[in-house]
């Protein structure tokens, strides 16, 4: 009776794999309040999604890394309701936004 070592590996890869995705998630949780970028999913341009985020209280901070997002200061409470437009707020990470 041989048990295969990669039914037995699998487990222990399928906690890895969603470790690492939890880990993932939560680095692109945006803060409560500062920089946070925002991405267009309805294919918005940054014009767009500005006209979207100002209402809010957002204050422009630049262009986003692709043609489809912007970054702004602002609160993630006022500003997750624009997801119902596909705009997402994320984290606005340094490596995808520069310092």
């Amino acid at each position: 009776m041989a048990i295969s070592f990669t039914s037995s590996l699998l487990p222990v890869l399928a906690q890895v794999a969603g470790a690492i995705l939890g880990l993932l998630s939560l680095a692109l949780v945006p803060p409560a309040h500062g920089t946070i970028l925002i991405v267009s999913i309805a294919g918005d341009r940054v014009a767009e999604i500005a006209n979207a985020a100002l209402p809010t209280g957002a204050r422009i901070a630049g262009r986003g890394p692709g043609d489809h997002s912007l970054i702004v200061i602002g609160d993630r409470d006022r500003l997750i309701g624009l997801s119902r437009r596909g705009l997402i707020p994320l984290a606005a990470p340094d490596i995808l936004c520069g310092a």
